[in-house]
């Protein structure tokens, strides 16, 4: 048994269509093409057909035009021998770092309509890729590529000689870097003895990073003045119930609150020292850091999958292929791009201006597939090829009305 199985007549329908696509469309010839394993999914199968190596790009689109299948991969890895049957005999010679942000790793995505859970995730790429790759890590444009996958969201490819030969622990440390597991925000902070006071004990000065300062410390101090600001913005009683649900006691954010809005605000700002009137008190202190350490995170943090950038073998999907749940295109961007891409516009496949009839068991409004959203009744419908396969692979219409369950019971 090869593990094909008998399947519904709308994931044959979408193999035919994509077929005929591939048989008119050359996917991307990706860096390093001869050393890349290739790996697929296919519409009548459970599992990725690996181990695939092809010497160019038109071997690969013949076999993509022959077996037309449903997620198209090649490897993040370098090997020596691409088609080997096992890891050890492929012969390693480096991967490309590789981050991955999907709609299930973007919090606030759930539930959201696919347009808009699709907005949300750029919106965290734009993040990741400015605030972090570029930024922080210092890749240029000419050293990275940014993917929509076709789906649900997003990698970014650095394909930089320095990465290379980066091992999955080096690469879990960059994604710890990113995300800000375990920061210590005390760390960032720059505390300095003052003098010497009653009974021995020292005074210190705690002081805020600069904004202009690199990494995590400019990171901190922009979250906390956005924090400050939102404060600023609030009624006291709204500023201490807040404090207070990040964990500092009622006292300790009544007194923090007076310290920060009632005795001095723009002086202690000034002088970059808002913390040192709460070294009094180190639990007090403490506690405010802690607040301070949550809302950094929230609001500066990068969010990726960690697996994917961590795994030094990993299969990503194939630029210019099509997504097997969804028919839109795997495509390649430039940042430039990026800000104004429209998956549903822009990913959109060229297939024939052909209309295709397909059955839907309700009335409802598609998304703008190829920029123009349809209004689908229920019963049969005739609509665009792309706006079809896009509806059917989502399982939102059928190709024919659903069985009875008379029928089901007399066949």
């Amino acid at each position: 048994m090869d593990g094909k199985a008998v399947i519904p007549p709308e994931l044959s329908f979408a193999a035919r269509w994509f077929s005929e696509y591939y048989e008119t469309h050359r996917v991307e010839e990706v860096p390093g093409f001869r050393g890349r394993e290739f790996g697929f999914m296919f519409f009548d199968r459970g599992y990725v057909h690996r181990h695939l190596g092809f010497q160019d790009r038109s071997e690969l689109g013949r076999y993509l035009a022959d077996r037309a299948p449903s997620h198209a991969y090649y490897s993040t890895a370098y090997y020596e021998r691409p088609g080997a049957r096992t890891m050890a005999e492929k012969g390693w010679l480096g991967a490309d770092l590789i981050f991955d942000l999907d709609a299930d790793h973007v919090k606030g995505s759930e539930g959201l309509p696919y347009e808009q859970m699709l907005l949300k995730v750029k919106e965290q790429m734009i993040r990741l890729y400015d605030g972090f790759v570029c930024s922080d890590l210092g890749f240029g444009e000419d050293e990275t590529e940014i993917v929509f996958s076709g789906g649900r969201g997003y990698h970014i490819h650095v394909y930089a000689e320095s990465v290379r030969k980066l091992g999955s622990h080096e690469r879990r440390e960059i994604v710890d870097y990113i995300t800000a597991a375990d920061i210590d925000l005390g760390l960032l902070l720059s505390t300095t003895v003052v003098r010497e006071g009653t009974r021995g004990k020292l005074l210190r000065s705690t002081r805020l990073p600069l904004a202009s300062d690199g990494g995590w410390y400019g990171k901190s101090r922009m979250a906390i003045n956005r924090l400050l600001d939102d404060l600023g913005k609030m009624t006291r009683e709204e500023a201490v119930d807040l404090l207070v649900a990040e964990g500092m006691k009622k006292s300790q954010a009544n007194r923090t609150y007076s310290l920060l809005f009632e005795e001095g605000r723009k002086e202690i700002m000034l002088r970059d020292s808002i913390l040192d009137s709460l070294t009094e008190k180190d639990d007090e202190l403490k506690r405010f850091l802690l607040v301070l350490q949550k809302k950094t995170i929230e609001l500066m943090s990068g969010q990726t999958d960690e697996p994917v950038t961590s795994d030094i073998h990993r299969l990503i999907r194939l630029p210019g292929s099509l997504h097997g749940k969804t028919s839109l295109r795997v495509v390649s961007l430039t940042r430039d791009e990026l800000t104004g891409f429209d998956p549903l516009r822009d990913a959109s496949a060229d297939f024939p201006d052909e209309t295709v009839r397909v059955y839907s068991t309700s009335s409802f409004t598609s998304e703008p597939v190829g920029g123009e959203a349809a209004a689908v009744k229920e019963g049969f419908n005739e609509l665009p090829v792309r706006t079809a396969l896009f509806l059917l692979l989502r399982r939102k219409v059928t190709l024919q009305p659903p069985a009875r369950k008379a029928d089901v019971q007399q066949s």
